[in-house]
């Protein structure tokens, strides 16, 4: 009986961090049953706790279990329980339109705070000069090139952005651009970003979720 329990004690303490995920009643007791817990027996008496799994009470009809998740069902002879677990969901956020239709967010560039608006029509994140000086991107031994704005040709530097973050969403290793001067305000988060996200809209909100 000595050994009975001590083993007992240790099959107790070694299951503590593993929680169930299928529970099945083999055999009941006056306030005992006899569990197959991850497809293993045990014995187990009215509030002892196993792998996550609390026995409530137990007779001759049946056994109350509660699972880690706060489960509480009463089972008979051969009847089972199965704890779901949901796989983390990708990383989510929805964003909603201002009066204009735009949709503006803040995010992070490299762990610094901006603000964004989507622009599906941009090819890449594109950064005033300004707003790039402010960020403390090193830009100017950069790519050079011009870009035709809707009023004038202006001077741009292609870069990569370390880190991209809206809301959960984050990606690594951004295509951008930095147009020379005070424009655009905000950033516009373009396709380099957009193309690692799936986009839903529903009237004024807009769902944006990653890919991968």
């Amino acid at each position: 009986m000595k050994t009975t329990l001590i083993c007992f004690l240790l099959l107790l303490a070694s299951s503590a961090g593993f929680a169930a995920e299928s529970v099945k009643v083999i055999a009941l007791f006056s306030n005992k049953a006899m569990l197959m817990i991850n497809g293993k027996n045990i014995i187990m008496k009215k509030g002892d706790t196993i792998k996550g799994v609390t026995l409530i009470s137990a007779n001759g009809r049946g056994a109350v279990v509660r699972l880690v998740n706060g489960t509480e069902k009463k089972l008979g002879i051969n009847q089972s329980i199965h704890q779901a677990y949901k796989k983390p969901d990708k990383s989510k956020m929805t964003v909603y339109s201002d009066r204009a239709g735009m949709f503006l967010m803040p995010g992070k560039i490299n762990n610094r705070n901006t603000k964004f608006l989507l622009d599906t029509g941009a090819t890449f994140i594109s950064i005033s000069s300004l707003e790039a000086d402010k960020l403390r991107l090193n830009y100017k031994s950069a790519r050079k090139g011009v870009v035709q704005t809707a009023s004038d040709v202006v001077p741009v530097w292609h870069i990569k952005l370390d880190n991209v973050k809206v809301g959960g969403i984050s990606v690594a290793n951004v295509d951008a651009v930095v147009l020379e001067g005070v424009n655009p305000k905000p950033i516009l988060l373009g396709m380099s970003f957009l193309k690692h996200v799936k986009m839903q809209r529903n009237g004024a909100a807009m769902l944006i979720e990653q890919k991968y």
